[in-house]
């Protein structure tokens, strides 16, 4: 984990291509697709304001939270890459989406729970990422 300051962070997001970002703020929780406008305007107000705000795609991660100092922010990067996992899928609500979608059309957001093993060999679940959003094939949402 590293602290970054607010350019910093901007300009770490901007490099890593991401496509999807989850931002929950004091006041909104959003769902972005981020190639739909410029990374510096999408965060100018959301980082003042910051709880907790996600870039991801289907292997990689980045989490941001706004430190006590707040001119910094905590950045943890994560990788999945060839790392094992069991994925789940959250019905998404249709006014949530990132994107316009068709009055018959359903999404969920495919979350990842990577998993790691003690020395007793028992697995545990150590660390949890948004991975995507995909579309539903079978009506209702079930997938």
């Amino acid at each position: 984990m590293q602290k970054s300051t607010k350019l910093e962070v901007i300009y770490k997001i901007k490099e890593s291509n991401l496509k999807y970002a989850w931002i929950n703020t004091f006041s909104d929780l959003k769902l972005i697709e981020l190639n739909k406008g410029k990374i510096e305007d999408i965060l100018e107000d959301d980082l003042e304001n910051l709880i907790e705000a996600k870039f991801f795609d289907i292997d990689k991660e980045i989490s941001i939270i706004k430190c006590e100092d707040e001119e910094k922010f905590s950045v943890v990067e994560f990788n999945g890459k060839d790392k094992e996992y069991i994925e789940e899928r959250q019905i998404l609500n249709k006014n949530k989406l990132p994107f316009e979608i068709k009055k018959d059309e359903n999404y969920k957001l495919v979350i990842r729970n990577y998993l790691n093993y003690d020395k007793d060999g028992q697995a545990y679940i150590c660390y949890t990422q948004l991975s995507d959003i995909r579309k539903s094939d079978v009506e209702g949402g079930k997938q």
